[in-house]
């Protein structure tokens, strides 16, 4: 007797291409907080103290996506946790550049909310494909 492995769905096959774009998306961000921050600074106004724990956050954030991804059999628990995740950042983006707590340059605002908009927009998609899990 043979067992076979249980082929993707497309619908499962989009949602790993969508989480695998997110874990990308997160990585190079991640790494341009964290290596590049003296590149950053000046541009965005972030500060360091800001812009490596952000970047620090967005790499493990990049390695769990990576693993919720890889994983056999999507588990629907795993992302449904991306996507609240996704929508407490994208929240947390939104409101920082209005807090008073930094102090942003133009671009800082064009960069944290473009974010935003970008983070809840990965949000919608694995929601949607979480709900039909």
């Amino acid at each position: 007797m043979t067992t076979t492995a249980p082929t993707a769905t497309a619908a499962e096959t989009r949602l790993r291409s969508v989480l695998r774009q997110d874990a990308l998306a997160c990585a190079g961000f991640g790494l341009l907080m964290t290596a590049g921050f003296a590149l950053v600074d000046p541009l965005l106004g972030l500060g360091p103290a800001w812009a490596v724990p952000f970047g620090v956050y967005l790499l493990g954030c990049a390695a769990a996506l990576a693993l919720v991804a890889g994983y056999p059999v999507l588990v629907r628990g795993q992302v449904i946790g991306v996507v609240v995740n996704n929508a407490l950042a994208a929240l947390a983006l939104a409101v920082l550049p209005f807090t008073g707590l930094v102090d942003l340059t133009l671009a800082g605002y064009i960069v944290l909310l473009g974010g935003a908009a970008l983070v809840a927009l990965f949000a919608v998609i694995e929601g949607a494909a979480a709900a039909r899990m």
